[in-house]
């Protein structure tokens, strides 16, 4: 089964973070990404762009509308992604639950179809 594990947190937060804070952040996703690799459950993996760099697309009635920014109602953004492929709901929680991102913002856990 494929989870996808998305990690939402506060880019402003990240932002203000000294360059230590930052490398240690960094490390612990380095971490977390060779675990999940070296147990075989990793598919896919990514941080995103800055919230700055995103587009909403809506079709209404035929017309496309294209507006600059994600423009949901949380403080947190969605700023990386993994795709792991587990046995069962219950590993992709354990594995959700390693993830950095739920120790300093949130993780959504969805299984993809």
């Amino acid at each position: 089964m494929k989870y996808m594990i998305l990690i939402y947190n506060s880019e402003a937060a990240w932002q203000a973070q000294t360059p230590s804070e930052m490398e240690k952040g960094m490390a612990a996703y380095r971490a977390y990404a060779q675990a999940l690799a070296e147990s075989g459950k990793m598919v896919d993996g990514s941080e995103l762009a800055p919230v700055n760099t995103a587009r909403s697309i809506t079709v209404r009635n035929g017309s496309p509308r294209v507006v600059d920014g994600p423009y949901v109602d949380i403080k947190e953004q969605l700023g990386g992604y993994f795709l792991i492929d587990v046995a069962s709901e219950a590993e992709a929680i354990e594995w959700a639950q390693k993830c950095p991102g739920a120790h300093h913002g949130a993780v959504e856990l969805r299984p993809c179809i």
